[in-house]
């Protein structure tokens, strides 16, 4: 079985503990960012306030919590609107929070994606019965993990660089 396949029992063997750990990991994670994202008073940039569509075209603006308001007009200036796109911005604008968020979020990203197009590269295993057309299927995913990861790199590294807010 391991000569047809190229692979050896070990290497699956490490890619399933990575799955479970990856899997783990992910839990913490996303608890983390669901809390920073609706409850952190300061950094949440989804405010608890619905918009209708027509309030967001007449250009209205979600109400955020007083720290958030003033944590983005220290930063940008007393006269700065506080826009969704600023409190986030000011979250990765900062030198040294930026650090850890973008820490957090490149360890994410990287974890996301390893637990994803492995559980993926899983199924095309159990449902792809042609030896050609899984390795072409499992070399497609990766390749897609591979670009959607050197793109999540670079957005979450840039985010924040040189941001202005429009007052």
């Amino acid at each position: 079985m391991a000569i047809q396949y190229g692979k050896t029992s070990r290497s699956y063997a490490t890619n399933w503990f990575l799955h479970r750990i990856t899997g783990t990991f992910l839990v913490f994670l996303l608890i983390t960012h669901f809390w920073v994202q609706h409850y952190d008073a300061q950094t949440a940039s989804v405010a608890a306030q619905v918009l209708s569509s027509e309030q967001i075209e007449a250009g209205a603006l979600p109400d955020y919590p007083e720290a958030a308001k003033e944590a983005v007009r220290a930063r940008y200036g007393p006269d700065a609107e506080v826009t969704p796109y600023d409190v986030v911005m000011l979250r990765l604008a900062d030198p040294v929070y930026a650090v850890l968020w973008k820490g957090f979020n490149i360890l994410f990203l990287i974890f996301a994606l390893h637990h994803g197009f492995y559980g993926l590269n899983n199924i095309l295993t159990d449902y792809i019965r042609n030896p050609i057309g899984r390795v072409l299927a499992q070399t497609l995913s990766w390749t897609l993990a591979l670009v959607l990861l050197i793109v999540g790199l670079y957005s979450i590294i840039v985010a924040g660089w040189g941001y202005t807010p429009a007052s």
